[in-house]
């Protein structure tokens, strides 16, 4: 039988808290942890304050030793480790942490593997479970500490071997000799699990005098210890209580904590669906601090222990478990983890439209193994009219959405993105949900067909469709980028709608390329009054065309004659075209002025010698007249649909990414905002925006003026580290996770929630301490034990007792505080006598749950 290690999590069973994450102690020597730091014998104390640390090696003959000396060597190693660890740990720089301090380490001894746990709690005055006094069942603590109260021990186990009663007793002797040779501050308690630990656990410890600790658990409950009488009554005859010389009885203080459990909650909505909750139960602790054994009256007829009116309330979540790949509770970032599954299928896709063409085998093998391939695809790919229907409501959606409130919430600055419930972000969405990346570039080519349908008929944005924005490409000319935040794809397809609106409207207006003119003004020598000219359309950029532009012009001089004609030279030769035909007494600096004052574009980077040759060798010609356009949009359409349709699969499927990426992110930061934006959720938020950012060198708002052309075209070819990726899902699914569970809070407790939700979601625990937030609690427990009650099936004796029958064949369901609790906890523990000039430490732990009851008892016996 396979033991089970006493460190584990919530047992189903034994346990009601979780085991915390402890920060494990650094090496001395190296940055390594502890747990993997190769072990040095050493003879000696290890020396205090700011000495130096040294290695001293022990040397001792073991040809005559017992297997039992052998084992007690090994631990008194492991000991004297901790104890230079510990102590360099709460002497350093975080000596005034609280933190639990943990060690694991491990040796082989006859065949055997033998475990190690050590833990340290440094004790502070300000700990918040110390608010309680002793009895505070801390819920984030070993269990351990709950039952016997001990906050510095060593767990001894052996790897996959459950251990019998008298073999746990060797061992704890061995353990316990070992430690008593080290000069441990503070000295530890020593444990062995019997039998895998769950129902027995031995003890011991010297501290000058012999602490005995044992622990049993019972299937049944004895009707005499469900209550602090019965208890009391046991404990006292266990310990021998009537100690002293005139037999005067010492004063027993007690703890109580009463527990109840909340497991089943309205209807979960996912995106509109039904789903898994994000939390999985939630637990009520009723928590009586000490208390002198009298003042509260609890046995079988009566008692006094109301939870309504216990002193303190906390509340706890256990979060539902992510299960593959985010599962329940992170559905979002699973569809970002199917799309990084497509890399290695769509590196064989060299262009979209091509990998649709069926290729003719050429051999009779190559015959079968493509008749071989079509079957499995048959299989992953969506059926036809599947395909048909994802296309239709792929095509539903605008190119750029017109409402207002699907604008971006959370800054990712150029973080290569799509319109938010537009065309693109829906086509990633759907191809995250394909089984294979084929069914994506099917989809993908049945919308890019529709798309082809529609310019060559010319055919009107829909009315849900807004003009896609631009912006100038730089303060000297009047071409337009689109915007840079979004995706290579998504300019193009907004380019491509920007060209059908142009010759859409070519029926109405006489000059569709044209910009109308706006006025007049007066030159700076004031001999004549200027017209504002008719423009050309502005050329119109995507990344790629910008890009392609500074490469050009990388190796030409600044304010070059050859980088001016390369950059502007059509613009400005169209400009002057048009402007000296409505101004034929204009001179050049009239020109100029009108591109500062009128355009409110910089002359300063171009050579005056260039500026009088254009002006001179230019024709005036009305815009409406010139036959060569800026923006073309038959020329721009088909450039725009040829890049679609020949784009490569791994271009494709990084596009897609980025879109779900962002458009996560942005939905993400909308829910954080329903939620009242707690301060734990954009802390998290703000790490996915950092690791998103440096692993795809995505630019912020201030460093997009500084382009390094290398970095941006790899950025739009290439996947990042495959680190950086896990990173970037991690963090996501936190954030989701988080996120869910903020909404789930809400949900249950309405605006209750407020005082409680960042307790909740950092700690997962909070402190109840307004009379409105009991009652809402109250109420989500009551309404939780509803709905257990309409479940189906064999009722338990816990069921059974929440209904009371008031007639035959009609039952209501008791209150949450009217019926039996998940469990009732009980710590007693006698104080020192007045007439005994000695303290021995007695203490009992007792856990009564409907199946089982547990007893942990705590015995300190004097040496003779």
């Amino acid at each position: 039988m396979v033991s089970v290690p006493p460190t584990g999590g919530l047992s189903a069973e034994d346990d009601l808290d979780r085991t915390p994450l402890a920060r494990q102690v650094q090496g001395l020597d190296s940055g390594r942890t502890v747990e993997d730091a190769d072990r040095v014998p050493v003879d000696a104390p290890v020396r205090s304050g700011q000495e130096e640390e040294e290695e001293i090696f022990e040397i001792r003959d073991f040809t005559n030793a017992s297997s039992f000396e052998r084992l007690s060597h090994q631990i008194s190693l492991a000991s004297k480790h901790w104890a230079a660890a510990s102590r360099a740990a709460t002497t350093g720089a975080s000596g005034a942490s609280e933190e639990v301090l943990q060690m694991k380490d491990g040796f082989e001894l006859g065949g055997f593997r033998y475990e190690l746990l050590f833990q340290l709690v440094p004790i502070g005055e300000t700990k918040k479970e110390d608010r309680l006094g002793l009895h505070a069942f801390p819920t984030r603590a070993h269990r351990l500490q709950r039952w016997f109260g001990v906050r510095h021990f060593l767990i001894l186990s052996i790897n996959n071997h459950n251990i019998d009663l008298d073999s746990a007793r060797t061992l704890l002797s061995a353990a316990v000799l070992a430690t008593a040779a080290v000069p441990l501050r503070p000295r530890l308690s020593c444990f062995v699990p019997v039998e895998g630990g769950r129902k027995r656990v031995l003890g011991e410890a010297l501290h000058g005098r012999r602490t005995i600790y044992c622990t049993d658990l019972h299937s049944s409950v004895q009707p005499s210890l469900e209550h602090l009488a019965g208890l009391s009554d046991f404990f006292r005859r266990k310990v021998e209580a009537e100690v002293g010389d005139d037999k005067e009885p010492c004063t027993m203080m007690v703890g109580v904590r009463f527990t109840y459990s909340a497991d089943h909650f309205d209807t979960w909505q996912v995106d509109g669906e039904e789903g898994e909750d994000a939390i999985e139960s939630m637990k009520l602790h009723c928590l009586w601090p000490a208390f002198p054994l009298g003042a509260f009256v609890d046995d079988a007829n009566f008692s006094e222990l109301d939870p309504r009116s216990a002193p303190y309330w906390k509340l706890r979540l256990l979060r539902r478990s992510a299960g593959a790949a985010g599962g329940a509770t992170a559905p979002r970032t699973a569809r970002l983890e199917a799309l990084l599954g497509f890399r290695r299928e769509a590196k064989q896709i060299r262009s979209a439209e091509q990998s649709m063409h069926s290729q003719v085998p050429k051999t009779a093998m190559a015959s079968l193994t493509a008749a071989i391939q079509e079957s499995l695809e048959s299989i992953l790919l969506p059926t036809a009219g599947e395909m048909l229907s994802m296309t239709d409501l792929c095509m539903s959606l605008p190119v750029v959405p017109r409402r207002a409130d699907l604008s971006a919430t959370c800054d990712l600055g150029s973080a290569a993105g799509a319109r938010r419930g537009g065309r693109l972000v829906q086509m990633a969405v759907l191809s995250a949900k394909m089984r294979c990346f084929k069914g994506a570039v099917m989809l993908w080519c049945s919308m890019l067909a529709r798309m082809r349908r529609q310019w060559d008929a010319l055919e009107a944005p829909s009315a849900d469709s807004a003009m896609a924005t631009t912006s100038r490409l730089d303060a000297s000319a009047r071409t337009e980028l689109f915007d840079s935040s979004m995706c290579l794809a998504q300019q193009k397809m907004e380019l491509l709608e920007r060209s059908i609106r142009a010759k859409t409207s070519s029926a109405a207006l006489s000059a569709p390329s044209a910009r109308a003119a706006q006025g007049s003004f007066v030159s700076r020598n004031g001999r004549r009054n200027c017209v504002v000219p008719s423009l050309l359309c502005p050329a119109l950029l995507t990344e790629d065309l910008r890009l392609q532009r500074q490469m050009a012009a990388a190796g030409l001089a600044e304010q070059s004659a050859e980088r001016a004609e390369l950059s502007l030279g059509k613009e400005m030769q169209a400009d002057v075209a048009a402007f000296k035909a409505e101004n034929m007494e204009a001179d050049l600096e009239d020109f100029l002025q009108w591109r500062e004052e009128i355009e409110g574009l910089s002359n300063g980077g171009f050579p005056r010698a260039w500026l009088e040759k254009l002006w001179e060798q230019t024709d005036p010609k009305l815009a409406s007249e010139q036959q060569k356009r800026l923006f073309d949009p038959f020329r721009d359409a088909e450039m725009a649909l040829h890049y679609l349709e020949s784009i490569e699969g791994p271009q494709l499927l990084l596009q897609l990414f980025r879109v779900l990426l962002r458009n996560t992110l942005e939905e993400l930061s909308d829910e954080m905002a329903e939620a009242g934006n707690p301060t734990y959720l954009r802390v998290l938020r703000d790490r996915v925006v950092s690791t998103s950012l440096q692993a795809f060198r995505w630019k912020s708002k201030e460093d997009q003026e500084e382009v390094d052309v290398q970095a941006t075209l790899e950025e739009l070819t290439e996947f990042p580290e495959e680190e950086d990726l896990q990173s970037i899902l991690a963090a996501m699914e936190v954030l989701e996770s988080s996120t869910r569970l903020a909404f789930s809070i809400r949900a249950k407790l309405g605006d209750h929630a407020d005082g409680l939700l960042e307790d909740l979601l950092s700690e997962g625990e909070a402190d109840v301490t307004q009379p409105d937030q009991r009652m809402a609690i109250e109420n989500l427990f009551e309404q939780s034990r509803w709905l257990e009650s309409q479940l189906d099936g064999p009722r338990s004796r816990a069921q059974l007792a929440r209904a009371r029958v008031q007639r035959p064949g009609q039952e209501r369901l008791l209150g949450i505080f009217e019926s039996l609790p998940l469990a009732k906890e009980f710590v007693l523990q006698l104080q020192p006598c007045e007439t005994s000039n000695t303290h021995r430490m007695r203490r009992m732990y007792a856990e009564v749950r409907e199946n089982h009851m547990r007893l942990a008892l705590v015995r300190e016996l004097s040496f003779s």
